[in-house]
């Protein structure tokens, strides 16, 4: 199976740009509130992994934690209790990784435009420039050049909403041109379409 032709099964292409389009939605309505709390979401979720794994030991039969147990607890607890009390000061590193999913979302739809050309499914020019301004964007997020943090948690939440558009039409195109060449996409492959002759 190939990895970027699993991308373009249906249902999870809608799941994934639909998700994309409300996280950006989400950005541009509270970009000063939304940062903090996922921040503080990510720590708690540390917390209770954390503390999760470690308990789940003991419900093994004779389960008894050793030295490496001890410490991914304490570098869960500690991870999370700081993320949990100074959220402020781990936003500009939620920036770096914004700008990440940016640049592998922009990485992600040229793999797939490319890896659909050797069966005879061509790209439009447009595709190429928005995932290249997809990876221009990440990388700009990445670095913060601005004063201001709105401005790109704006730009991250502009470029997130564009990318779950421009990639339901380009699947849905895709699919379609697929089909005309008499291909179809099945668990993250190309097949053949088996047609049935009736008398």
């Amino acid at each position: 199976m190939n990895f970027y032709l699993s991308s373009l099964d249906l249902r999870k292409g809608i799941i994934r740009s639909v998700i994309a389009v409300l996280l950006g939605v989400v950005f541009l309505i509270a970009p000063d509130l939304l940062p903090k709390t996922l921040v503080i979401i990510l720590g708690a979720t540390i917390l209770f992994i954390g503390i999760v794994s470690f308990l789940t030991i003991f419900t093994k039969d004779g389960g008894k934690p050793v030295g490496i147990n001890y410490f991914n607890l304490a570098l869960s607890l500690a991870v999370g209790i700081i993320l949990l009390i100074f959220p402020k000061s781990f936003i500009a590193l939620l920036l770096i990784l914004l700008g990440f999913i940016l640049i592998i979302c922009g990485i992600g739809q040229i793999s797939s435009l490319v890896s659909v050309r050797k069966w005879g499914v061509r790209a439009n020019p447009f595709e190429y420039i928005i995932a290249g301004l997809l990876i221009l964007l990440g990388i700009v997020v990445c670095f913060n050049p601005f004063e201001t943090q709105d401005v790109i948690f704006w730009m991250f939440g502009i470029g997130i909403i564009v990318y779950g558009i421009t990639n339901l039409f380009s699947l849905i195109r895709i699919r379609k041109n697929l089909e005309k060449a008499g291909k179809k996409v099945s668990h993250g492959n190309i097949e053949d379409i088996d047609y049935t002759i009736e008398n």
